[in-house]
């Protein structure tokens, strides 16, 4: 476990130290004395039982909180660290303490004595090793948990967003397809069947590519020009004459991305309010064009009520619209209504364009 070579690379640290400080003070004959040998050893066992530190610490996992249990744990834990350090260091250093005159230990000194001796030199230090590893394992863990937290919480809100662009696409899908038909239904009432039958076959291809892409929030501008076109067909079997669109799309279109099912509510709004309730030639301008890195959509329409007049905010379709694009491009695009020369309604949107590329346009008009 990565917290146990930490552990142990920490502990390590000072047998560095004794080894350098005993190369310098105590000169080139001697730094290789029993001095050097006694503590690097108490080192060395440090380094070797921090692990167990780590590992009981997190088997015996107490809440901070909790302290009594957390104290009596803990206390356990040293206490048991503490006797298998002097056990070792006993078994280790019991014959160096014997033969050197350097600590003071008589031949004849019993071996409760250098035990005890043992633990004397070392207690401090152990309980400041113990303490240390142990609160390392507790930061560690509480940087860990923050760092779980926040990716739960990322993913969590991700997952809410992509839940709340389904439903707002279902709501978008569903609004089109009632749309649809009613305009079949209205077709077949007044005995164009053939006509009926063809719209029925392009809502098919419209419904099967809607659903293919339905799990995807952006797909390329190509292939949602291709899903715009489709309800167009429909649109002009409906209106013939009455109805003419011009589309200018980019060049590329299949390399920049692109909201799936953006274009078509706008689109309907406009041939709701401003093709259907006059018998006069209604006029829908589409352009897409890239400048600086950005997508500019606008779709202006020629309809004969005034501006101040039309209530926006009953439309099902522009307030979705602009709730995607708030999900799918916070703080990164724009969206505007304006009036057309007094009447009709001018939409502009503007988004990132990923990739930008310019290329040069292309311009198809449907007009019956």
């Amino acid at each position: 476990m990565k917290k146990s070579y930490y552990a142990m690379g920490v502990w390590f640290i000072p047998i560095l130290l004794i080894i350098v400080e005993a190369a310098i003070f105590l000169g080139k004959s001697n730094w290789r004395s029993d001095f050097t040998i006694y503590f690097v050893t108490f080192w060395i066992l440090r380094v070797l039982l921090s692990p167990l530190i780590v590992l009981y610490t997190l088997k015996c996992w107490v809440d901070h909180k909790k302290w009594f249990r957390f104290f009596l744990v803990h206390i356990i834990g040293f206490t048991l660290f503490s006797l298998l350090f002097w056990s070792l260091a006993y078994l280790s250093l019991h014959d160096l303490l014997h033969r050197s005159e350097f600590f003071g230990v008589e031949r004849t000194a019993t071996n409760i004595r250098i035990f005890g001796m043992l633990v004397d030199n070392s207690i401090s230090t152990n309980t400041i090793v113990y303490v240390s590893t142990t609160a390392f394992c507790y930061i560690w863990e509480f940087f860990h948990q923050n760092v779980l937290i926040s990716k739960k919480a990322i993913e969590l809100e991700r997952s809410l967003n992509i839940s709340r662009l389904e439903l707002l696409k279902g709501q978008l899908n569903t609004h089109f397809l009632f749309n649809t038909l009613h305009t079949i239904s209205s077709l077949m009432v007044r005995g164009q069947n053939e006509e009926a039958n063809k719209t029925l076959v392009r809502l098919g291809e419209l419904l099967r590519f809607s659903l293919q892409e339905n799990k995807e929030q952006l797909i390329s501008l190509a292939r949602e020009i291709e899903l715009l076109q489709l309800y167009l067909d429909i649109q002009q079997t409906r209106f013939n004459d009455r109805l003419q669109v011009s589309l200018k799309v980019p060049g590329g279109a299949d390399s920049i991305s692109f909201p799936s099912m953006l274009l078509q509510p706008l689109v309907e709004n406009a041939v709701k309010y401003a093709i259907e309730p006059y018998n006069d030639k209604g006029v829908i301008d589409i352009d897409i064009h890239v400048k600086n890195g950005t997508l500019f959509i606008s779709i202006k329409d020629n309809g004969r009520k005034e501006f101040d007049g039309i209530n926006f905010s009953s439309g099902v379709g522009l307030s979705n619209t602009q709730e995607r694009l708030r999900n799918l491009f916070p703080g990164q695009h724009k969206f505007s209504i304006h009036p057309n020369r007094e009447k009709g309604v001018i939409v502009n949107i503007e988004i990132p364009n990923r990739p930008a590329e310019k290329h040069a346009s292309i311009e198809n008009t449907y007009s019956g």
